[in-house]
C-alpha cells in the first residue's frame, strides 16, 4: 500500500456528467480512500468522480486537513496536446490526463491530474501550489482553487499521457513560479472566518505558563517582532554574526539546516509547547529536525508543519515571498555573493529557460527539439540546479561556463520522482542524450576545479550507492555558433536512429567510436586490462558475442525471407541471454551491424508488405538490404 494516496472518491461510473440531484449524491457519497494513481486514472475514464484533497468531518473547504493530488480543468478549448507541451516545458509532469463529459473533438475539454512528492498538510502551501500551477500554466478554470473541488470523470476510456510514478515538488515550483498576481486566485476563494470566541472573557485559564516563571511577555517579544517586521530589535537579540555565501543553493541548506527555530521565537523546551500561530492553552508545538537536516516547527492542533521561511511567513503574514527571504537576510545578517560574472550566467540561464518554456527553442533548433521532448523537464531542472550553483568566476570552465555538481538521485528527488533505481536510471539516460546534443557538459576529472571537488565530497558524504555519484557538469551559453552545433547534433541523432532504451557507452563506441562515447561517459572511459595497465575501455567480450550471434540470426532471416524484425531476433535469442538483455543489445548494435553488412531498418508500406508476403496487422519496421543502385 505504500504507493496508495489518499484522496475523496465515489466510485459509481457515470455514463454521462451527473446533473441536479445526482450532484447531491456524489457529494454525500464521497469517501476518504487510498488507491493508487493507475487504479485512479481507469476509474475516472469510466466516469468515477472524486476530490484530490482530504476532507474530514464534512465535504467543504474548511474541513480540508490534507492534500497530494492537484487537478486541473481546462475548459476554453485549448487542445490537449498544446497544454501538455506547455507543462512539460515548464519542467511540470502530470500523472496524467482525461477527457470531460464535455469534450468533442472540434473543442477539447480535459484535465491534468498532479501529484507531489509529499503530503501537504499546510493549507497555506497547498493553496499557494494550486494558485501557482493555475497561474503559470493559465487557461484554467478558477474553481480549481478551492479546497472541496470536486472532479468528475469522463468516458472517453482512455487515460492520456500517464506517468503515474512521476512527481511534482511544491517547494520548488513555488520558489521559480510563483507571482503575487496569483494572490488573486487565494483571495477569491478565502471563506469568511468566524470569530473566535475569546478565551479570557469565557474563563479559560492558560496551561501555557513557565512555572519557574513568567515569561509570557518577554517570550512574546520576537514573536511580537515577527509580526510587526521588526528588523532592528530581532538583529539585535539574534545578534547573528555576519555570512556571505558563495550562491543561492549553499544560503537555502543553510537557513533550513543551521538555523534554531527555537532561539528564534524564544522557545526553551522545542519538545513541547505553546503554539505561537494562534491561541493554544494545551501545549501542541514541538520543533524537529527531519532525517535530511531539515528543523520543522510543527503544530499538532493545526495540523502544520513548517520550516522556518514558511513559519515567518505565516506570523509576519508577507504577501511576498521575496520580502520575506529578505527578512530572514536581514535579521539574521546573511547575504548572498554578487559579482558581474554570475550575474551574466543567470541572464544567460534565465534565457534559455524563456527559450523552452515559450517553446522558441523549437524554432531554434527543431530536430534537436523533437528528441529531446521527453527530457526536456530533466533539463530544465538542471537549469535551475545551475542558476542556484552561481559560486564565482573561479568555479567556472575554460570557456567561462558554470561548473557544478550533482547526482541523479537528487536530480530525481527534484523532479518529484520516486527515488526507486528505474526511475534514477531514467534520469541518468536523459541526461546522457542532453549531453550528445550539447546542451549540458559533463566534465572529464582533470577539468573540474580542485575547490568544487572538496564541496562534492562534503555533498555526497560516504554514500556511494548507485544514483548517488556526485557528476560534474558546465552549461554553454546559446550563441549562434553553439544552436548550430546542438541541432547537427540533434540531426546525428535522429540519422543513427539512437533511442533512449539503448544509451550506453557501448552504443556509443560502435556506432561512433571512443572519442564520441568518451565525451559522454568521461569517467568510464579507462579500464585495467588484464596485466594491471590503465587502458581505453572498449566493448566488453560478453556484449562482442551477443552482437556477433545477433547478426547471424538477422543475416539468416533475411536470407530465408528477405527481411527481420528486432522482435524474432528477441524471440530467437531470448532463452539464450534472456529476453531484456538481447533486445537491451540490439538498440546498441543495430547502427553497427547495418553498416557492417549494408542493412537498413524500414517502415513496411503496402508494397513491401505484398513484396516480402507480410501477413501482419499494420505496418512493422523490418530490417532489408540497403540496395544500392
Amino acid at each position: 500500500m505504500g504507493n496508495d494516496i489518499k484522496c475523496m472518491y465515489f466510485n459509481h461510473r457515470f455514463k454521462d456528467k451527473p446533473q441536479g440531484k445526482q450532484c447531491g449524491w456524489v457529494q454525500k457519497s464521497l469517501t476518504q480512500v487510498n488507491i493508487t494513481i493507475e487504479n485512479l486514472a481507469d476509474a475516472l475514464v469510466h466516469g468515477a468522480s472524486f476530490k484530490p484533497g482530504v476532507l474530514a468531518g464534512g465535504n467543504k473547504a474548511e474541513n480540508w486537513i490534507e492534500q497530494q493530488l492537484f487537478g486541473l480543468d481546462f475548459d476554453d478549448g485549448i487542445r490537449i496536446e498544446e497544454a501538455y507541451n506547455k507543462v512539460i516545458s515548464l519542467g511540470i509532469t502530470p500523472c496524467f490526463m482525461y477527457t470531460t463529459f464535455s469534450h468533442k473533438e472540434e473543442h477539447h475539454k480535459f484535465r491534468m491530474i498532479f501529484c507531489n512528492d509529499t503530503v501537504i498538510t499546510d493549507g497555506n502551501i497547498r493553496d499557494k501550489l494550486q494558485a501557482t500551477l493555475m497561474g503559470v500554466i493559465g487557461g484554467i478554470d478558477e474553481v480549481c482553487f478551492n479546497r472541496d473541488r470536486l472532479f468528475f470523470g469522463g468516458k472517453g476510456h482512455t487515460v492520456l499521457f500517464s506517468d503515474y510514478d512521476t512527481r511534482i515538488n511544491a517547494e520548488s515550483i513555488i520558489e521559480r513560479y510563483w507571482n503575487d498576481d496569483y494572490e488573486q486566485y487565494i483571495s477569491n476563494a478565502k471563506p469568511k472566518s468566524k470569530k473566535k470566541k475569546d478565551s479570557t472573557a469565557a474563563g479559560i485559564q492558560s496551561k501555557c505558563t513557565d512555572t519557574a516563571k513568567d515569561r509570557s511577555t518577554y517570550e512574546n517579544l520576537n514573536v511580537k517582532a515577527i509580526k510587526e517586521h521588526d528588523i532592528e530589535y530581532l538583529r539585535k537579540v539574534l545578534a547573528h554574526d555576519p555570512i556571505e555565501f558563495e550562491n543561492k543553493n549553499e544560503f537555502w541548506d543553510y537557513i533550513y539546516s543551521e538555523l534554531d527555530i527555537a532561539e528564534l521565537i524564544d522557545i526553551d523546551d522545542p519538545r513541547s509547547f505553546c503554539c505561537v500561530l494562534h491561541d493554544d492553552h494545551n501545549p501542541s508545538a514541538n520543533i524537529f529536525t527531519t532525517q535530511n537536516g531539515v528543523q520543522k516547527y510543527r503544530c499538532c492542533s493545526e495540523n502544520l508543519t513548517l520550516n522556518i521561511k514558511q513559519l515567518i511567513e505565516l506570523l509576519g503574514d508577507f504577501k511576498s515571498e521575496y520580502k520575506a527571504i529578505q527578512f530572514i537576510m536581514n535579521i539574521y545578517n546573511l547575504s548572498i555573493k554578487e559579482s558581474q560574472w554570475s550575474i551574466e550566467q543567470r541572464e544567460n540561464i534565465d534565457l534559455m529557460i524563456s527559450n523552452i518554456t515559450l517553446n522558441k527553442f523549437k524554432e531554434l533548433c527543431p530536430q534537436a527539439d523533437k528528441n529531446i521532448r521527453n527530457a526536456k523537464d530533466t533539463f530544465l531542472m538542471m537549469l535551475s540546479i545551475a542558476r542556484n550553483n552561481v559560486y564565482s568566476e573561479k568555479f567556472s570552465n575554460d570557456d567561462g561556463e558554470i561548473v557544478f555538481f550533482v547526482t541523479h538521485k537528487r536530480i530525481a528527488e527534484y523532479l518529484g520522482m520516486n527515488t526507486n533505481q528505474k526511475r534514477i536510471d531514467k534520469v541518468g539516460k536523459y541526461i546522457k542524450m542532453l549531453i550528445y546534443h550539447d546542451l549540458i557538459r559533463i566534465l572529464d576529472d582533470k577539468d573540474i576545479p580542485k575547490e568544487l571537488l572538496f564541496k562534492a565530497i562534503k555533498y555526497s558524504g560516504t554514500d556511494k550507492r548507485s544514483g548517488n555519484h556526485v557528476n560534474f557538469y558546465a552549461i554553454p551559453s546559446w550563441v549562434i555558433q553553439q544552436l548550430s552545433t546542438i541541432e547537427n547534433n540533434g540531426i546525428r541523432w535522429k540519422e543513427k536512429g539512437y533511442r533512449i532504451a539503448g544509451i550506453s557507452f557501448d552504443m556509443f563506441y560502435r556506432s561512433e567510436g571512443f572519442d564520441v562515447a568518451a565525451s559522454i561517459y568521461p569517467q568510464y572511459k579507462k579500464k585495467k586490462n588484464e596485466y594491471g595497465e590503465i587502458v581505453d575501455r572498449s566493448t566488453t567480450k560478453a556484449s562482442d558475442e551477443r552482437t556477433l550471434k545477433i547478426s547471424e540470426i538477422i543475416l539468416q532471416c533475411i536470407q530465408r525471407k528477405g527481411y527481420c524484425t528486432e522482435k524474432e531476433v528477441v524471440y530467437i535469442l531470448g532463452n539464450k541471454y534472456r529476453y531484456e538483455v538481447t533486445e537491451t543489445q540490439i538498440k546498441r548494435s543495430l547502427n553497427e551491424i547495418m553498416d557492417l553488412y549494408g542493412l537498413k531498418k524500414v517502415k513496411a508500406n503496402k508494397a513491401l508488405k505484398e513484396q516480402y508476403h507480410i501477413k501482419s496487422d499494420g505496418y512493422p519496421n523490418i530490417i532489408i538490404e540497403d540496395a544500392i543502385d
